[in-house]
């Protein structure tokens, strides 16, 4: 399940895995190449893997407003998912 542009989610029988994909530059050869970067936490439920990615989006919050309106944004993209 897709949560947002970089996150998404994928079960198995073993657990479920929050992946982050995102597209970034870097300098190789004196030259900017982009690639693709790629993360993965793996958990036992859906339900662990939205934790996760709550506190992921939380990392960036800037003060309490901030905090408060990237909670409601989760929730948001929570509720979208039923």
């Amino acid at each position: 399940m897709q949560l947002d542009k970089n996150y998404s989610i994928d079960t198995d029988g073993a657990g479920s895995i929050l992946n982050f994909t995102e597209q970034r530059i870097r300098e190789k050869e004196g030259k900017e190449v982009e690639y693709t970067f790629k993360d993965q936490w793996f958990y036992l439920s859906v339900e662990q893997c939205l934790n996760k990615y709550l506190d992921l989006k939380l990392e960036g919050a800037e003060d309490v407003r901030d905090c408060l309106n990237k909670i409601e944004e989760v929730r948001s993209i929570i509720t979208k998912l039923n």
